[in-house]
């Protein structure tokens, strides 16, 4: 009987123990990536803003297929794919925002288009962010995030790149 109270108690102090080191941890992570463009690329974020474009630069997605789409001023804005929704809410000359939900908690995947006063070039940055509840698990795969996201987002960004140059 006390080698089972010595488990039960060092069970429960092990995960009290983790539960506090991942509480230490971030519960918001961005994850975010950039590319220089050409001046005359400011149409890129009309590549992004339409769904239906996606195929042509986003990593993956040449073989899906929208589903359930909604059109305003003739782009999709609205679509399902592989059981997530994607919604663009943010559209400006700018900043595009796209809402990702699978589930509860969606992520939000940002365009964002950075123009220099004296310079030939544009920036434009991809990031995503993150919000994780205080869960050990969840906390632990935000350290991930980057890892799996980061290389999905700069294929993305020179496959735009390469769209913009022809």
């Amino acid at each position: 009987m006390k080698y089972i109270k010595l488990l039960f108690f060092s069970g429960v102090v092990l995960l009290l123990v983790l539960t506090g080191v991942t509480l230490l941890l971030p519960s918001h992570v961005r994850v975010s990536r950039a590319v220089n463009l050409n001046a005359g690329a400011d149409s890129v974020l009309n590549l992004v803003s339409d769904l239906s474009k996606w195929e042509r630069w986003y990593p993956g997605f040449d073989t899906l297929e929208l589903k359930a789409a909604v059109t305003e001023n003739g782009r999709i804005v609205k679509a399902s794919v592989k059981n997530v929704q994607l919604q663009v809410t943010t559209d400006t000359d700018s900043l595009v925002t796209v809402e990702m939900k699978k589930g509860a908690q969606p992520v939000f995947n940002n365009w964002k288009l950075i123009r220099y006063a004296h310079s030939d070039s544009l920036t434009l940055q991809n990031y995503m962010d993150f919000d994780f509840k205080w869960y050990p698990w969840e906390r632990f795969a935000g350290l991930l995030v980057d890892r799996s996201y980061g290389q999905l987002m700069e294929a993305g960004l020179k496959r735009l790149k390469e769209q913009m140059q022809e």
